[in-house]
């Protein structure tokens, strides 16, 4: 047994008393057929050819027992084994998205939403068949059992010259069962390509029509596409192939009976209604022996899928959670120590140091790649520097457990990204029992109140995906709402209001000076009239600090950043 099946295996270990229960269900059902067999013999010997009246009488009944008794056993069995797989796809989905929401940033870069989704869905999904494949590993050589043990009940010797034909149907099961694992692993991977495309284009669509991109992206998604239809058929062809190939193996046991069979009922040796059961019987088994070619197709279906959920569950983050310190203050001063930060092509920050005290505002500028952004995703610790340290209360951010660095640091950024849910859900993001109370002083705060109380359900009222119902300026207060009620001693603002009109830039930046009061401010400027105030001004050149002071002072350099002020107007 693989390790990927041992450890899918303990997933169903808490359900062990539901498959027990399934398991005397399918005994009970595997045995059905065998009974058929024997019904049929009596019908044909007793009452057709022996002319038994009171035999008659009984097997009508006997015959809708059966057949009940096979659609209730199966219903029984079927919702039980089912419960328990999705169960535990429901266990592992949940597993999995966990793992997901704790990949870095930057695996999350390299790997696209509509991929990541194909795993999330498809992947999942697959491991059901694994226990569709146990329960046929079980039920198939069981009624198996119970029909060759009704056809040795009529001849030994017939029995005995059908079973040895038998294991000849092993050799298409593992043949086309490891093609089709192949096969079914590409598929999967080929669908998390295609649901990348389709949702990076749908995501995208107001790029995509203004652009006039339609036919571009469709022919992309066109390409994936094509190869999903081929892996499909290549999978299906391999999933299929066994059972005429055992039906071929069937049939030559089928037409030995009929030979030798024949020829017994011819010298009086058998009744010929022995010999017609007993053709019904190997007709019987051609079901389950197909069943178990079945059951390495849903075993290696499963392996694939489990296989590849596995690998995301065991990946670990490169932003690991191994601080021990559990910080709790109400004020707490940030530190850039000597920073340094690459993205693996070329140095982005290069020796930034610069200190933002309790209360204080520092603002980091420069042109476009200089440096800023990335400087604010290390506070969250987003990435890692690789060079130097960055400290919160004296404290390396590497030493603090993640959900008490991210506890004392509030951020609101340039592109405010709301979830489809209510507006207060989306205000208490990072709080979500706030009372509602709290949720709508936040939103006080951030100049929000009054928009979102004239909303259909005020608080409750739902926002669509990315939020574009509503307008920037007040998609941006909600952010900053979220981040008042955040209440974290240290604001990160990264280029807050650099796409926002003049009207809503004025009412989001009211707020913004209500959430920076009394705080440690680190902000990112686009907009230089947005930080004239700063306590510190630091000018950032290709991750290298040029010139740091006030406002005032760096325009009396007549340097980098009166060269920025003058571009502005």
């Amino acid at each position: 047994m693989s390790a990927t099946w041992r450890r899918l295996l303990r997933y169903f270990r808490p359900h062990a008393g539901k498959l027990a229960l399934a398991l005397v269900l399918l005994a009970l059902h595997s045995a059905i057929p065998g009974l058929l067999v024997l019904l049929i013999e009596r019908v044909l010997d007793d009452v057709l050819i022996q002319q038994d009246q009171a035999l008659l009488r009984v097997l009508p009944v006997a015959v809708v027992a059966l057949y009940a008794a096979n659609g209730t056993l199966g219903f029984a069995r079927g919702m039980l084994t089912r419960s328990v797989s999705w169960a535990v796809i429901t266990q592992l989905r949940g597993e999995l998205f966990d793992a997901l929401l704790h990949q870095d940033v930057a695996w999350h870069q390299t790997h696209p939403t509509g991929g990541l989704l194909s795993r999330l869905t498809q992947d999942t999904d697959n491991v059901q068949y694994g226990v569709s494949a146990v329960v046929t590993a079980i039920q198939k050589p069981l009624t198996l059992a119970a029909i060759l043990g009704a056809a040795a009940t009529m001849s030994v010797e017939l029995t005995a010259l059908a079973v040895l034909v038998l294991p000849l149907v092993i050799w298409p099961i593992q043949r086309f069962g490891r093609r089709l694992r192949d096969r079914t692993r590409a598929s999967l991977d080929n669908l998390a390509d295609l649901s990348g495309v389709a949702t990076e284009a749908l995501t995208g669509i107001r790029t995509v029509q203004r652009h006039g991109g339609e036919a571009g992206r469709g022919s992309a998604f066109e390409v994936q596409n094509r190869l999903q239809e081929r892996l499909r058929l290549q999978a299906h062809a391999a999933r299929l192939m066994p059972s005429p190939i055992i039906e071929i193996i069937a049939a030559v046991g089928v037409a030995i009976v009929l030979w030798v069979g024949g020829a017994r009922v011819v010298a009086g040796d058998m009744q010929p209604g022995e010999l017609i059961a007993f053709l019904v019987a190997l007709g019987l088994l051609n079901p389950p022996l197909k069943g178990l070619a079945e059951v390495h197709s849903l075993a290696q279906r499963a392996r694939a899928g489990a296989e590849r959920v596995f690998e995301i569950i065991d990946r670990a983050p490169a932003i690991p959670d191994t601080g021990t310190v559990r910080l709790d203050v109400g004020e707490a001063a940030l530190a850039f120590e000597a920073v340094t930060f690459d993205y693996g092509d070329a140095p982005v920050l290069q020796g930034l140091s610069l200190s933002v005290p309790p209360g204080r505002t520092v603002a980091l500028v420069g042109a476009s790649g200089s440096g800023k952004s990335t400087a604010a995703a290390l506070v969250s610790r987003l990435y890692d520097p690789t060079g130097g340290r960055l400290t919160l209360a004296g404290h390396d951010l590497r030493d603090l457990t993640l959900t008490s660095l991210r506890r004392h640091v509030a951020v609101v950024a340039q592109e405010p990204f709301l979830f489809d849910d209510t507006v207060a859900a989306n205000i208490a993001l990072g709080r979500p029992d706030a009372p509602r109370a709290d949720v709508i002083a936040a939103a006080r705060v951030a100049n929000a109140h009054d928009f979102v109380s004239a909303l259909p359900q005020g608080y409750d009222t739902r926002i669509d995906e990315l939020g574009l119902r509503l307008s920037g300026g007040q998609r941006q207060r909600i952010c900053i709402a979220r981040a008042v009620l955040r209440d974290a001693p240290v604001l990160v603002l990264d280029e807050a209001t650099s796409a926002l009109d003049a009207e809503s830039e004025f009412a989001v930046q009211e707020a913004l000076d209500r959430l920076s009061a009394d705080r440690t401010v680190l902000a990112i400027a686009h907009r230089l009239s947005t930080i004239r105030d700063a306590d510190e001004i630091v000018v950032l050149d290709h991750g290298r600090v040029v010139e740091r002071g006030r406002h005032a002072d760096l325009l009396a350099l007549d340097g980098t950043y009166a060269a920025l002020v003058r571009r502005q107007g």
